[in-house]
């Protein structure tokens, strides 16, 4: 049965691609078209009630020159808005939420009900509205204090940022953004979306920790900052998976780096080892992913490091020399004394409860060649990255093609 799925996969996807080259179906007139599947930044949710989370998550990483003492050693900022449906339709576990992290070391988690939670339709220029924050595209509106019932929120945030220049996933007839052709599976656990690799900020946001005892409200200027926006939508999360993404690269600004590899459910009971990955570089999408034909030569973790060696596994066109190029691309992740704050996540359809690690400021070095020529196109470090390991990675390291336990059909 797993292998009538995916050479049905495999034809749908080449008739797909016959598809586009017939009707040159260009990415303004498919999100014209106001379906939700090519506007993944959108709300998906709208015919949900029950086992259903969706959440936008917005990076903002403050520029190094605003290093002033009201800034202290505060750099990256994640806010998470989004909405959580129980499992059933009288969940009282049902609601909308917005939770914020600060460098990685700490969570305000604010609740909100449902009625609080408004969507823009497909010809609307924003994304959602929780109480009276608004998030955009192009930026977001905040206006976040605590309530009785937020236990685990202290924070009082205020302030409105603008995005310029931002980045999304490209979309079209065969591809949908980060998912490719496996976003037009039925039944996935989980979707993910890139809604801007890099962006560049302008604004400030005013902030006062009330569980620190005689500290000020202060202002955080972001001008000349960088942001990065996606989101997931599904049921669930996965059980086990790795996330890495960094847009703060020392040498290259504007250049971002995204990996999400998981293990991924598939009908009747069946699972594998699944990724998409990219690096955004002058304005030229490069896609390491499953259904772009990329493969592992080398995935490692440990307590200290996750170290990455990919290839591209077919040309791409280089933009900037209008020639093709197949891609490697070495990845090492510095994991040591890195602090990790728990982020809330949806568990067994029932409740959001804290259990994901993320770190926001671990420390990457990315090495990207061309394969053949040996060409060194980026080599760069980058602090202030967002890193999750989570669950049994051990098993993703197994089913790297080659290793004696990847007895898989398909393995990473």
């Amino acid at each position: 049965m797993l292998v009538i799925a995916f050479v049905v996969a495999a034809l749908a996807a080449a008739v797909t691609g016959l598809l586009i080259k017939a009707t040159h179906v260009s990415e303004d007139n498919l999100r014209q078209t106001h379906l939700l599947k090519f506007q993944p930044d959108k709300f998906q949710g709208s015919m949900k009630s029950h086992r259903y989370f969706e959440g936008w998550y917005y990076k903002l990483v403050t520029s190094i020159h605003n290093d002033t003492e009201e800034l202290g050693n505060l750099r990256a900022i994640a806010v998470v808005p989004g909405i959580f449906y129980g499992n059933s339709t009288e969940s009282t576990e049902s609601h909308a939420f917005i939770f914020v992290t600060l460098n990685g070391e700490r969570q305000h988690y604010y609740h909100f009900p449902l009625d609080e939670f408004t969507y823009a339709d497909a010809s609307e220029d924003y994304y959602i509205q929780v109480g009276d924050n608004l998030f955009t595209h192009n930026g977001i509106s905040l206006n976040l204090y605590p309530r009785e019932t937020d236990d685990d929120a202290e924070l009082i945030l205020s302030g409105n940022l603008t995005f310029y220049n931002t980045s999304p996933w490209p979309v079209s007839l065969f591809s949908l953004g980060a998912m490719g052709p496996v976003g037009w599976m039925p039944g996935l656990e989980c979707t993910h979306g890139i809604l801007s690799f890099d962006h560049e900020i302008q604004g400030s946001l005013t902030m006062h920790d009330r569980s620190i005892e005689n500290t000020k409200s202060k202002t955080i200027i972001m001008d000349g900052g960088r942001g990065y926006t996606e989101k997931d939508y599904g049921r669930s999360f996965p059980s086990t998976w790795i996330w890495i993404q960094t847009n703060s690269f020392s040498n290259n600004p504007g250049t971002s780096l995204f990996v999400s590899i998981a293990r991924v459910p598939i009908p009747f009971g069946w699972e594998f080892p699944g990724f998409t990955a990219a690096i955004w570089h002058k304005r030229n999408l490069i896609p390491f992913a499953t259904w772009s034909g990329a493969k592992f030569e080398d995935l490692r973790v440990s307590k200290d490091e996750v170290f990455i060696s990919m290839r591209s596994g077919r040309q791409i066109i280089d933009e900037h020399k209008k020639s093709k190029r197949i891609y490697c691309v070495e990845i090492t992740v510095n994991r040591q004394n890195v602090p990790e704050v728990l982020l809330y996540a949806p568990v067994n359809f029932s409740r959001m409860e804290p259990f994901v690690w993320e770190a926001l400021r671990a420390t990457v070095h990315l090495r990207l060649t061309d394969c053949y020529s040996g060409e060194v196109l980026i080599e760069d470090t980058s602090d202030y990255a967002g890193l999750e390991v989570h669950g049994d990675v051990r098993w993703l390291v197994d089913n790297v093609c080659g290793k004696t336990h990847a007895n898989r059909l398909i393995c990473l």
